[in-house]
């Protein structure tokens, strides 16, 4: 019971620090504090106009409004201004329920993006994302338009990176090729945090495995599992998240989930025999994994992959994830096989493959042959092998 405590607490404290993120950065972009904008010191009566509709809930004319001094932004090439202008008329339309104002303007907002000349992602500019991306989940009755939002952010971000030649053994080759397909680490964190916060675990789920936040990742496993998991299933888990890290070549995260759900998750801390081994078969098996991927080890990787080959033959993914490890980590080619069925679907989800897609949980993934949703339009890709 102490971990379900240090969950409540780590919940407790994400949800507060987040709260007063949100409450201090929209104080600072208040429509009060619109009126330092450039545009606003050489036209100031369209600021007054402005002030006066808003606080009259006139949101026709706010509408309006909010457009054509976006409009006169563009034209003295004013981007910062115009982005400024356009948050805090989503996050005023939200808050008036006013999905199809919220929505025109995040239209306005991602097609402003493209004309920033900023060659990384300012924690302004983060944080205004992020905040967009949780509005627009507040009011829509689907999340359509909050899914097409997510979409073009992330495709938007992978120009800040260059595609190269993959080096397993270079951390900043993995990262630079990584965000060059799936989109900024940091934009899927907090696209993750909002999902999480709304029990969203499907979707949180997806946007974790593309961000570098291991930590709140492995919580939000430990919470999932311990209110709609099996008991038995607390390895289950921590595995395929885990595999599925390392298909994407992420062994860092890979290895910080394990550390991370096996400290917290009160069942794992429970079977735990001595200082290093489990009564879980899998975990156990997790462990050497990662050992020897760290350390290059191929010969005792083949060692450890003979001694569970009766575990790992219980699940024929296993197998699948352990041919894409071989190759990346060690340069074993494994034999291309006809694209279709359950293990093609959960690389399609990792990868964005698919062109109707759809997350799956770490249950749904053994169950269904369903596809992902949002990756799609970040890249059309055949395989993991696009990171190559």
């Amino acid at each position: 019971m102490e971990t379900k405590s240090d969950l409540a607490n780590y919940l407790a404290d994400l949800k507060k620090s987040e709260s007063e993120e949100r409450k201090n950065f929209l104080t600072n972009f208040s429509i009060d504090n619109l009126q330092n904008l450039d545009i606003f010191k050489t036209h100031r009566k369209l600021y007054d106009r402005l002030k006066l509709v808003a606080d009259a809930d006139n949101l026709y004319e706010a509408d309006q409004l909010y457009k054509t001094i976006h409009f006169r932004c563009l034209n003295n090439n004013s981007i910062d201004d115009a982005l400024t202008l356009l948050f805090n008329g989503i996050i005023f339309f939200t808050d008036k329920n006013s999905i199809q104002c919220a929505n025109d303007l995040a239209k306005a907002f991602l097609e402003t993006l493209k004309k920033c000349t900023m060659n990384s992602l300012n924690k302004e500019l983060r944080t205004q994302i992020k905040l967009i991306h949780e509005s627009l989940g507040k009011c829509s009755l689907t999340d359509e338009e909050r899914a097409e939002f997510s979409i073009a952010v992330l495709k938007w971000s992978t120009n800040w990176f260059k595609k190269t030649k993959m080096e397993i053994k270079n951390e900043d080759s993995i990262t630079e090729n990584y965000q060059n397909v799936f989109g900024h680490y940091d934009i899927h964190r907090d696209f993750a945090i909002n999902y999480w916060k709304e029990k969203n675990y499907i979707q949180a789920r997806y946007h974790f495995l593309h961000s570098l936040d291991s930590e709140a990742f492995a919580y939000m496993l430990i919470e999932c599992h311990l209110n709609f998991g099996f008991p038995s299933e607390y390895d289950l888990f921590l595995a395929q998240a885990l595999f599925q890290f390392l298909t994407l070549r992420n062994l860092k995260s890979a290895e910080n989930l394990f550390f991370i759900y096996c400290q917290n998750h009160p069942m794992v801390k429970k079977s735990k025999i001595n200082n290093q081994f489990y009564e879980s078969a899998t975990i156990n098996f997790l462990f050497f994994l990662i050992t020897t991927l760290k350390e290059s080890n191929f010969i005792e990787y083949k060692e450890i992959v003979k001694f569970y080959k009766s575990w790992l033959n219980q699940d024929s993914s296993y197998n699948m994830y352990l041919e894409r490890i071989e190759e990346y980590f060690f340069n074993v080619k494994s034999v291309k096989k006809e694209s279709g069925g359950l293990f093609s679907n959960l690389m399609r989800m990792l990868t964005g493959e698919s062109r109707n897609p759809k997350p799956m949980t770490s249950q749904e993934a053994r169950e269904s042959d369903s596809d992902s949703e949002e990756c799609h339009s970040v890249a059309e890709l055949e395989d993991n092998d696009i990171l190559d």
